[in-house]
């Protein structure tokens, strides 16, 4: 020991278990004695006799002879003349008890429950001739006579005997061994857990790799396809401008070989007129064709930059995702030690049946086993989610995106009352659409349909009981065939599209500060549910409808009327301002990344959404009609507008057969718009 904490100021790690100790400020003598340890150490030093049959010095006659007893008492070794001595001397009547015969015993028999029973009991330090049969709780649970603590220096301590607090302790030892043992199990799992999750981590990073690359692959085959195409329409143009020249030139040769000394001078001129119409057409379809080609060279610079960035990106998330799997894996490695450490340590104080071990050494025990409990029912719950990195998907990386200067088709929504409303729109499985809103009296829908506005299934549900609120009703999908919804009346639920199961939970019950109504809902790529309206407050959920945190808008807004997760950004349509602003998702307090531009005429945004390459769309109001606006990947720049029905409410896109549509549902009239959104 003295080693070990050698050039040590103040604390020291133990070589064992790693755990930081206190060095006493009188060194190795203000250690405890560790009895279990001094019993073991005696054991194994007559073991050792046992098998080398040594010849020793007599603790009796001090002579050097073969010993054949070891007196416990006397803590020396006898030869056969003096350990006789012991057995006939009336002097040393009471060493019987503690003296252990050598040649009736071999060293397997030997144990430590044996030789706790031969051993003494620990005198006191001040009393000599008197044994310690108490325990001073006061000070550390150190042994004492009755003397010492009725007239000594422990007089009006606490104070037990030592077999109360050996049983004592021992229970408590017998308890956490007991709830040990139930964690054992999940302990030995977690290196298993997280080598599965390295395994779906790498996994997950190739494959994301590969689809990012063929998405370039066939993105740069589109731009090169497109930009040959229109290089060949325009070689056509031109082929039939030379043809038509030509065509045209022979007929004037021929009029002027007719009329040629009368005329010529005429058709000098008109020869000359033609030759310059002509010239500017070339002219323009020379330029036509440079336009072309550098809008393909751009594109494929654009396509190629955010190759490159994705690739780094995937490479930065892999190496923070490996950082916390290790850290799981240090954890877990370190917490296994621990708690071999102290089974081992618990089960050897067990065995030795010594009420003086257990009594000293069992409250230390017992308070390592309360951390290390603690550590051990870890569940490390968010584990399985480091085999995904944080960056958005591949399908971003194409080539820039425009709608189509008219809608491709309109039809009515089936199956609604008159005095229903569409609040929501949201893509479903199969090629549905979900379509949500208020239908009459105290109930809200949720309808699913088809692109030709049939109903496959619809379900209405009771607003919650005491809601002054009018049940509005508005939806985001969450996976394939699960749509998140939120109702104005503070209800959050999740409907299955195919069979209409609804499960929903009041906001108010779930002890969430929650100061006004639900109004907007969202989702992201991890099936976070995203829950706007109460003023600046965005409550998050998990899948399972737990409410996991709340995130601060930024003072500068009012409250949310319809709210979009992109990237590691929420877009916010603001319901008390005129603008829409990009703001940061990480803590609890966001913060503004950049405010969108607003178009001309543009009043309040009513509705937001994104589409599979990352482009934001939104839904604007004006004074007698609708805007429908498109912006950069970005968000900084506005890079297109279409006036849509002055009764649009909602946007969202859907992924079909013939690509990426921009579907707009209005609230009264209960129409869906159809727009083709095509690479430019």
């Amino acid at each position: 020991m003295q080693m070990v904490i050698a050039n040590k100021k103040g604390t020291f790690n133990c070589p064992l278990c790693n755990e930081e100790c206190v060095i006493p400020p009188e060194g190795v003598d203000g250690f405890r004695t560790d009895f279990l340890m001094k019993s073991v150490l005696e054991c194994l030093q007559l073991q050792n006799t046992f098998k080398k049959d040594n010849v020793r010095r007599c603790h009796g006659c001090e002579g050097t002879k073969m010993v054949t007893s070891y007196c416990f008492k006397c803590r020396g070794f006898l030869c056969q003349q003096c350990s006789q001595f012991h057995l006939s001397n009336k002097m040393v009547q009471d060493h019987l008890p503690h003296l252990l015969n050598l040649q009736t015993i071999d060293v397997r028999s030997l144990t430590l429950e044996k030789l706790t029973s031969l051993t003494e009991d620990p005198r006191c330090a001040v009393h000599v001739k008197r044994l310690d049969e108490m325990c001073c709780e006061t000070c550390g649970n150190i042994p004492t006579c009755t003397t010492c603590c009725s007239f000594g220096k422990h007089k009006g301590h606490v104070t037990h005997e030592v077999k109360i607090s050996a049983e004592r302790e021992g229970e408590k030892l017998k308890k956490m061994m007991s709830e040990l043992e139930k964690c054992r199990d999940n302990l030995y799992e977690l290196p298993k857990r997280v080598a599965r999750v390295r395994q779906a981590l790498e996994s997950n990073i190739m494959e994301q790799l590969r689809k990012a690359r063929s998405g370039h692959k066939k993105a740069s085959e589109r731009i090169l396809k497109k930009a040959a195409e229109e290089r060949g329409v325009l070689e056509e143009q031109r082929k039939e401008i030379i043809k038509q020249k030509k065509d045209d030139f022979d007929q004037v040769h021929i009029e002027l070989e007719e009329e040629m000394m009368k005329l010529k001078a005429r058709y000098d001129n008109i020869l000359e007129e033609k030759e310059q119409n002509y010239s500017k057409k070339e002219e323009k379809v020379a330029a036509q064709t440079s336009v072309v080609d550098k809008k393909s060279s751009v594109n494929m610079e654009d396509l190629n930059d955010k190759l490159r960035s994705y690739e780094q990106k995937v490479r930065a998330s892999r190496v923070d995702n490996e950082k916390m799997i290790t850290e799981v894996a240090d954890h877990s490695t370190h917490t296994i030690n621990r708690y071999e450490n102290f089974t081992a340590t618990a089960k050897t104080v067990q065995a030795s049946h010594d009420e003086w071990t257990e009594a000293q050494c069992l409250p230390a025990i017992t308070a390592a086993g309360e951390t290390l409990i603690e550590d051990a029912k870890k569940e490390f719950g968010d584990l399985e989610s480091l085999s995904k990195t944080s960056v958005g998907d591949a399908l971003m990386l194409s080539a820039r995106v425009g709608i189509t200067g008219s809608h491709e088709s309109v039809v009515d929504i089936k199956g609604m009352g008159s005095g229903w409303r569409v609040n929501g729109i949201t893509s479903g499985s199969d090629g549905h659409i979900v379509v949500t809103g208020y239908a009459q009296g105290d109930k809200s829908h949720i309808t699913v349909i088809n692109r030709e506005g049939g109903v496959v299934r619809q379900d209405q549900i009771n607003k919650v009981a005491g809601s002054g609120n009018i049940p509005y009703r508005h939806c985001h999908s969450l996976s394939e065939h699960l749509t998140a919804t939120v109702c104005q009346s503070n209800q959050v639920g999740l409907y299955d599209n195919r069979s209409g199961k609804y499960v929903g939970n009041n906001i108010h019950d779930m002890n969430v500060s929650w100061p006004g109504c639900a109004r907007c809902v969202c989702t992201d790529r991890l099936n976070n549910i995203y829950v706007g309206g109460g003023r600046r407050d965005v409550l998050v959920f998990d899948d399972q409808l737990n409410h996991h945190r709340t995130i601060k808008l930024p003072e500068i807004t009012n409250h949310a009327r319809d709210i979009a997760v992109h990237g590691d950004h929420l877009i916010v349509c603001d319901a008390g301002d005129i603008s829409s602003y990009v703001v940061s998702m990480q803590g609890e307090e966001a913060e503004v990344v950049h405010q969108l531009p607003t178009p001309d005429g543009g009043l309040f945004p009513l509705s937001v959404c994104t589409d599979s390459s990352q482009y934001i769309y939104m839904l604007w109001y004006r004074s007698g009609g609708r805007i429908l606006a498109q912006y950069s990947q970005d968000g900084c720049q506005l890079l297109t507008t279409r006036e849509v029905d002055e009764d649009a409410q909602c946007i969202a896109t859907i992924v079909t057969d013939e690509g990426e549509k921009m579907l707009v549902v209005t609230q009264y009239s209960k129409k869906m718009y159809t727009f083709g959104l095509l690479d430019e």
